[in-house]
């Protein structure tokens, strides 16, 4: 009994660990949309391949701001 106790308990703090506030979060990584763009353009080549975007979350930290993309064009 004991044992099955400690192992619910282990298992409800790894899963509380692993959780956050927002409910609607994907299972990827959260990445910076402006950054990620920033670095994709530096990276541009003809012969380059696509990056696989399937798994990332993407965070609008710039959406107000109009100059976020000033120093690339």
């Amino acid at each position: 009994m004991t044992l099955r106790m400690g192992i619910a308990l282990v298992a409800v703090l790894a899963l509380v660990g692993c959780s956050d506030s927002s409910s609607n979060r994907g299972p990827g990584l959260s990445v910076d949309f402006t950054t990620f763009v920033k670095n994709e353009i530096k990276q541009t080549d003809d012969d380059r391949n696509a990056v696989n975007i399937n798994n990332l979350e993407f965070s609008f930290n710039d959406r107000d701001n109009e100059q976020a993309y000033d120093d690339l064009f």
